[in-house]
This record gives structure tokens, sequence and C-alpha cells, in this order.
């Protein structure tokens, strides 16, 4: 393990503190020098490069890829999940050393990040069956029943925003909340994607998009509690809430939970949080 601190001044995935400055961790995600190399290297080039999506749709263009004309606003609105992505070099970057490098040492991706996680093994009994942000009686523990970091390799959004994932020992999706039988299999088919926090800025933006703004997003709104119970998304929507709450200056949060086939380690559960702060 590396623990000095000069060491840590000269790489940067190695800081006790998340970006957001919310959470002390007991010890940073990555801590293989090799490839936190690889990682500080890909930090380089999303600090010198633009974002390939932007909250607001640009221009008509014939030199914007297809896959680069939606605003993430609408992939996140209409769960086009498999329009996000990182940037080109970086995603090469991915592919040719990290990936690599990756199986050499830890055989796959999935075992790599089963050995950084860490969760233990507990006994089924007095446990919940799924993860839960309001359930008094199993409440869950941060380190051992889930895991807030930043993504290693995070998508190219604007530069504002943070890409953090958190991530879960328990299944996320309850089937007993979902409102319609059809729920589940959407879920699992399409994912699910919403915004949180939603300031009068965001919520004008949306409405200029074309898209009708639902009221239970907005941390002002009324009906909210009223509905945070309810649908398969209603822990997440109010594990974010939690976690980032609107009074602490995070705001116009956006949240995904891929589908089965975008997801490239299905057996450990997790949802992908855009979060800013003021």
């Amino acid at each position: 393990m590396i623990s000095t601190t000069s060491h840590q001044q000269q790489q940067p995935f190695l800081k006790k503190y998340d970006d957001i400055g919310t959470v002390l961790l007991k010890e940073p995600f990555n801590i293989d020098p090799d490839l936190v190399r690889i990682l500080n290297k890909n930090q380089e080039i999303i600090q010198r490069s633009q974002p390939r999506f932007v909250l607001k749709k640009p221009p008509s263009s014939s030199t914007v890829k297809e896959d680069d004309s939606l605003s993430l606003i609408e992939i996140i609105y209409r769960t086009r999940l498999d329009k996000l992505g990182r940037l080109t070099e970086s995603e090469n970057l991915y592919f040719n050393e990290f990936s690599r490098l990756i199986k050499l040492k830890y055989t796959s991706s999935c075992l790599y990040l089963k050995q950084r996680l860490n969760f233990r093994s507990f006994s089924t009994i007095n446990q919940p069956d799924y993860f839960s942000a309001n359930d008094d009686e199993h409440k869950l523990q941060d380190g051992l029943d889930y895991r807030v970091t930043r993504n290693e390799w995070p998508y190219a959004i604007p530069k504002d925003y943070q890409h953090i994932v958190v991530w879960s020992r328990l299944p996320l999706l309850d089937p007993n909340k979902a409102r319609t039988p059809e729920d589940m299999n959407r879920a699992l088919e399409t994912g699910l994607s919403g915004f949180e926090n939603l300031t009068p800025p965001m919520i004008e933006l949306l409405n200029q998009s074309g898209f009708s703004y639902n009221p239970s997003s907005s941390p002002l709104s009324s009906t909210r509690h009223e509905e945070e119970d309810r649908g398969l998304d209603s822990q997440i929507r109010l594990f974010i809430r939690n976690r980032w709450p609107f009074e602490h200056g995070f705001v116009d949060l956006m949240w995904f939970l891929n589908p089965v086939h975008l997801q490239s380690c299905p057996q450990l559960p997790h949802f992908h949080v855009f979060v800013k702060k003021l």
C-alpha cells in the first residue's frame, strides 16, 4: 500500500478526500501504482480536452458525430444510456493500457473490482434483501454495504460535474416497488435515469428543450416526499438526495442505472451519479 505524503501529492488518485469534499475515505479506491500511473495520464487528457457532452444541445452540424449530437439532459431524460461515453483518447488509453494491465494482474475487471470493493460476506439473517436508503431497522453502512467512489474512467461530461459511482453489496431493484409488472423488465432492458435537486435555471433548460418537467425532482416540491417510496428508482433517488443534499449546495444532479447489457460487471450492483456543487 502506498501511504507516504510525498507520493500522494504526486498521485491525484491517492487523495484521502474525494473531490466533492464530503467523505473521508479510509483508503483510495485504487492503490496499484501501475494502474494509478495510467489513471493520472487519463486525468491529464480530461483536463486538456473539451467534454463531448453538454447540457444544451449544440447547433446542427455535419461535423458533429451522431452520438455527440444529443444533449446530456436529453440522454438522461430519455434514458438513452448507450449514447454516453468517454473521450476518444481516454477510450483508447483504457483499452490499450488499463484493460490489458487489469487482465494481466487480476484476470478480469470484475475480479479487480471485487478485490477493491472488498465487501465482506454477511449472514443472510436479519439483513435486507435489497438496497435501501430509509430502512431504519437494517440501516446500511458506508464501506460495509455500499461504497461511493469516483469513476476511475469518467464519461466526457461538463467539467463542473463529477462522475460518481455508488456500489452496493445488495441488489438495487426491489420488484415489490415496481408500479407495474412491466417496470422490472423495462429497467433491465433500458435502464433507469433521472434528475434530483433541480434549480430554476435547470428546470427552464429542460422546458426549453421540450421535456415535461416532473415536479417531484425538485427539492422544493410538496409531492416529492409522497412519491419517494414508490417505483423501482425510489431508493436510489432517496439515497442521492440524502448523500448530496440540496441545502449543502449539491444541485442539478443527474443519475442513471445501466441496463444489463451495458453493465461491465452485472454481479456488482452499482449506479452512476453526475454530481455538481455550487
